[in-house]
């Protein structure tokens, strides 16, 4: 399939002039999002993070409690009666806790892990990938990237980068960058993969800003699209800069383009 860069990704000094990378048969622009006000609860996610990935973890399906039915009759001479009452059905929404989006990686893959040893890790949680570039010249099938070899593999809307150079690593293949977002479809795939502070793809502007009060967030220009930027090792891209526009694609690290 082929593999192109797309789109811009801004960075510390001149936020909205840089390029940023995607996987063009695989990045899709798609609204994602949900307008309503920011909520101010956040989900709870650990922030601990190891310094490579030694261990493979196991993602525990989320679980839906059905309604249960109690039927109580009471039969008299002249007249019956029958009540039904049904609970509340509860379903636990998907989260993946495994693969926290954080500013040194993805979960327990930190920025500058061996290249196979983090697919196979996130394959573990995540099943096969749904597409895989294999190793090819950055200019040819991604754009300015680092080193001079790059390999994409995605599952789904997340897109996993690699490479032989870059500012974490030299000289052998490594993790370097991921995207997740936006998605191809009406949802997000895989749906749960959160940052330290519970914010996600299709979350709004105004609770982007109550988990990161720091960020900075760039409207469009007509030539850019509306950014935000946490760190240079965090950043994405929004629908719009109102509170109530919603975050379309969520970076890690420092990727092409930067």
């Amino acid at each position: 399939m082929p593999w192109q860069n797309s789109g811009m990704t801004p960075s510390r000094s001149t936020w909205a002039r840089r390029t940023a990378f995607a996987l063009g048969a695989v990045l899709l622009l798609g609204a994602c999002g949900d307008d309503d006000e920011a909520n101010d609860t956040l989900p709870n996610v650990s922030t601990t993070a190891t310094a490579a990935v030694t261990t493979v973890a196991t993602t525990t399906p989320p679980t839906t409690v059905a309604p249960t039915t109690s039927t109580t009759s009471t039969t008299s001479t002249t007249s019956t009666t029958s009540t039904t009452t049904i609970p509340e059905t509860t379903t636990t929404e998907p989260f993946i806790s495994e693969l926290v989006l954080r500013e040194t990686g993805l979960g327990e893959a930190v920025f500058g892990a061996d290249a196979e040893e983090v697919i196979a890790y996130i394959a573990s949680i995540l099943g096969e990938p749904t597409a895989d570039s294999g190793w090819a010249d950055p200019l040819a099938s991604f754009g300015p990237c680092p080193g001079t070899e790059v390999r994409g593999v995605t599952w789904g809307d997340l897109l996993v980068l690699f490479s032989d150079e870059s500012t974490v690593a030299s000289g052998r293949r490594h993790f370097f960058s991921y995207t997740y977002g936006p998605p191809f479809g009406l949802t997000i795939e895989p749906e749960g993969m959160y940052t330290e502070f519970g914010i996600t793809v299709g979350d709004t502007v105004g609770r982007l800003l109550v988990a990161y009060p720091d960020a900075i967030i760039t409207p469009s220009d007509g030539i850019f699209d509306a950014n935000f930027y946490v760190s240079e090792n965090m950043h994405g891209f929004l629908t719009g800069a109102a509170e109530t526009d919603t975050i379309r694609s969520i970076t890690g690290g420092i990727g092409c383009g930067e």
